[in-house]
């Protein structure tokens, strides 16, 4: 496996500048603040030359949190793991430390990749908004996009009340079937039986460490490239 480390970055999306406002944000929702994000130091891939006769690697955006903002950061972003010879990581779309739904929605552009990965709702995870309404938004980042192809992620464990992504997730599974989304859950086998994270695999009980990343990254990878079909 060819390992890349991106930066979610681009034309579509300028860089993510994932310091500012991140720990107002995630102390708002009960979360613990974020550490100060490193400079950035890396930028996305090129939309990679295809020899004649060869097939197109897919192409993918995403809209998420810190899960997926924190590369180069100490958490790690699976993005930064999941870049291969048939697959490439186009630095378009948003995401952003501490962000919620809605701030998904208002900043998600139009974009044109062959699949758009949405790994969102965790700092709405204790929000009094219902889980319908949550899901809602999540249609409606989608309609933004203008992505006909679409993966949901399932949310990393959270420790501070596993009960909770238990919910979520099982919420957006059902939600993907119904909705015609693809969905992976990347994080299966870095939980422990009461949902919360394995103690191995996490920096604070929210985001993965590097390693964890990496091992996400892998049916990320795959469920991409079945979601392009």
């Amino acid at each position: 496996m060819v390992k890349t480390r991106y930066l979610v970055a681009g034309s579509a999306l300028a860089v993510v500048v994932v310091a500012l406002g991140a720990a107002a944000s995630y102390t708002a929702n009960g979360l613990p603040p974020l550490p100060q994000a490193a400079a950035p130091t890396a930028s996305a891939a090129p939309t990679p030359t295809v020899a004649p006769g060869e097939p197109r690697p897919v192409g993918f955006a995403v809209v998420g949190d810190s899960i997926t903002a924190w590369a180069g950061q100490e958490a790690g972003s699976w993005t930064s793991y999941v870049g291969s010879d048939g697959l490439y990581f186009s630095g378009h779309g948003w995401a952003r430390n501490g962000a919620p739904l809605a701030m998904m929605e208002a900043n998600t552009p139009r974009l044109d990749e062959d699949v758009l990965v949405v790994l969102a709702g965790t700092n709405d995870l204790r929000s009094p908004v219902a889980l319908d309404d949550r899901l809602d938004v999540v249609d409606a980042i989608v309609r933004r996009s203008g992505v006909d192809r679409v993966l949901i992620s399932a949310v990393p464990p959270f420790d501070p009340d596993p009960r909770l992504g238990t919910a979520w997730n099982a919420a957006l599974r059902e939600h993907a079937s119904g909705a015609g989304y693809a969905f992976v859950d990347p994080w299966s086998g870095l939980r422990v039986d009461d949902g919360s994270f394995d103690p191995d695999a996490t920096i604070d009980g929210i985001h993965p460490t590097p390693a964890a990343a990496e091992r996400a990254a892998e049916p990320l990878r795959s469920a991409i490239i079945a979601a392009a079909g």
